[in-house]
């Protein structure tokens, strides 16, 4: 019988049991397919994180060597109150102003871990709040080099079953306080504009017709995972929600989605927030979610696609915050760094900090 480790993190909040819990485990080399899918089942959690050795002919080794002769910049500290910290001075800036100084093509990003994510029911190739999750782990198991000063940024590079993508974990007194995700291409796959279907999607919610937003489309979007975006008119009619789980799943996976995640543009809090949202995916076994970064990232850049943000571009980036999970005594904050303009998305980051509430072992 063999034991492996692993790590709870409640994700998108700086304080323990809000935000959505992960379970990661750090060193998952031997397991097989069929017993990370039962250890994801045991632990009952949206998603689990099993972390392995990249895929990529660079070792990780080498990676840490180039990740050590980076000089990350200098940041603010990142608050849910001043989001534009996540925009901030990042390792990408000094890769941006590397390109500028040499013609030659750079060379592949060196990968540092690969991770495998499950549901209860399934593995998937991307999601949100496990890749934040894991990384703010693995920066506090050593994995991640710190900057020289124990304050600022690094980027590292990971592989995932959507390709590889980069991560940057900022850093305070040596301490990972915020990790960001760049997710993948936005896209709009489907759409319900029929008045049937919307009224049957209404009363899979537990909602009527009306309770709808119209000054929204219902689309499926997506930065790496579909989800059905759904447009609700208000916090006390989102807050009305009561799902059927089988019509719902049904609905969703008709029009090519993995949840269903109603929103609505009125907020808990005042500020930076722009949008609350529920996630519900019973299909994968999730009730509901109560922080969802790859769903959120998708809204983020839907939002600004529609022109439905409201608020002010800097330098081409919108930076806003959408909440979730406050209806399941979780409250998430999730930040969005938006880079584009109506009718067009070029990039999507999503980021937040995660605490440390639990570790153990798993006998298999």
């Amino acid at each position: 019988m063999s034991s492996y480790r692993f790590i709870q993190l409640d994700v998108f909040t700086g304080e323990a049991f809000a935000g959505n819990p992960l379970a990661v485990f750090p060193e998952a080399e031997g397991l097989s397919d069929d017993e990370m899918m039962k250890i994801a089942r045991e632990m009952n959690l949206s998603e689990t994180v099993f972390v392995l050795k990249p895929e990529s002919q660079q070792s990780a080794i080498s990676n840490q060597q180039s990740a050590n002769s980076q000089q990350p910049a200098e940041s603010e500290p990142a608050t849910a109150e001043a989001v534009q910290a996540l925009a901030g001075a990042t390792a990408s800036e000094g890769l941006e102003s590397a390109k500028g100084e040499s013609q030659a093509d750079p060379p592949p990003p060196v990968v540092l871990r690969r991770l495998r994510i499950y549901t209860p029911a399934r593995e998937i190739p991307f999601a949100g709040h496990p890749v934040v999750g894991t990384w703010n782990a693995l920066a506090r198991e050593g994995v991640v080099p710190i900057p020289e000063s124990g304050n600022g940024w690094t980027r590292i590079h990971h592989e995932l079953g959507v390709g590889v993508l980069p991560v940057d974990i900022e850093f305070q007194a040596d301490e990972p306080v915020q990790v960001v995700m760049t997710q993948g291409k936005f896209e709009i796959t489907n759409e319900v504009d029929d008045g049937q279907d919307q009224a049957e999607l209404a009363r899979a919610l537990g909602l009527a017709r009306e309770d709808l937003d119209e000054n929204l489309p219902i689309q499926v979007i997506a930065t790496g995972l579909p989800f059905l975006a759904v447009p609700v008119r208000s916090l006390s009619d989102l807050r009305r929600c009561r799902v059927n789980a089988s019509l719902l799943a049904e609905i969703y996976l008709r029009v090519g989605a993995t949840g269903c995640y109603p929103f609505t543009r009125e907020t808990i809090d005042i500020g930076a927030s722009r949008a609350h949202a529920r996630l519900f995916a019973p299909a994968d076994n999730i009730p509901e979610d109560p922080a969802t970064g790859s769903a959120a990232g998708a809204l983020g850049a839907y939002l600004v696609y529609h022109g439905a943000a409201n608020v002010d571009a800097v330098d081409g980036r919108f930076q806003f915050i959408i909440e979730q999970g406050d209806f399941m005594h979780r409250p998430s904050r999730i930040n969005l760094d938006v880079k584009g303009e109506a009718g067009a998305i070029d990039e999507v980051r999503v980021g937040g900090p995660s605490v440390v509430v639990a570790r153990g072992e798993v006998f298999v």
